[in-house]
């Protein structure tokens, strides 16, 4: 698992400690609304570093795998919608907005979110760290090779 991976998944767990705990506590206590806050700002960054480090490298993958394009198009589509719906969520309880029925509106979206979460880490989250160590072995195999260039193209070490 890359650094990269771990820190995404830690951000999941915490995301979803912080809507359950809100959950739990009731939506609409004040300490909820904290917690969901801190989920939102959170989750904004988790998006945020998704976008910047995860999504570039699998998208230029796709480039030459079918199948990833695939999976990376269904997603998409799919993470778009849940993306939304939990973000409309956060932003109606940031406001204040009241509820119907909140326990049920939270269930939801965590529903939601987990499910969301699940399908990343058990697809693209893999795809990414089979990337990244493919990367890593090309390059440990040419690393042995400069060295024995540069042993071969130096006089110094040749006659020690």
């Amino acid at each position: 698992m890359t650094n990269l991976t771990s820190t995404l998944k830690l951000q999941h767990l915490f995301i979803s400690n912080l809507l359950e705990a809100a959950q739990w506590i009731g939506v609409e206590k004040l300490q909820a609304q904290r917690k969901l806050r801190a989920a939102k700002t959170h989750l904004v960054a988790h998006f945020k570093l998704e976008d910047t480090h995860l999504y570039p490298v699998l998208f230029e993958a796709a480039e030459y795998n079918a199948d990833l394009k695939r999976t990376l198009d269904f997603l998409a589509k799919d993470m778009a919608g849940v993306s939304k719906e939990v973000m409309r969520f956060l932003e109606q309880c940031h406001h204040g907005d009241t509820h119907q029925q909140p326990t049920q509106d939270i269930g939801n979206i965590l529903f939601l979110l987990q499910t969301r979460i699940r399908r990343e880490e058990d697809t693209l989250y893999d795809e990414f760290d089979r990337l990244k160590a493919a990367a890593r072995t090309m390059v440990a195999v040419q690393i042995p090779d400069s060295r024995l260039s540069l042993w071969a193209s130096s006089p110094s070490i040749q006659h020690m």
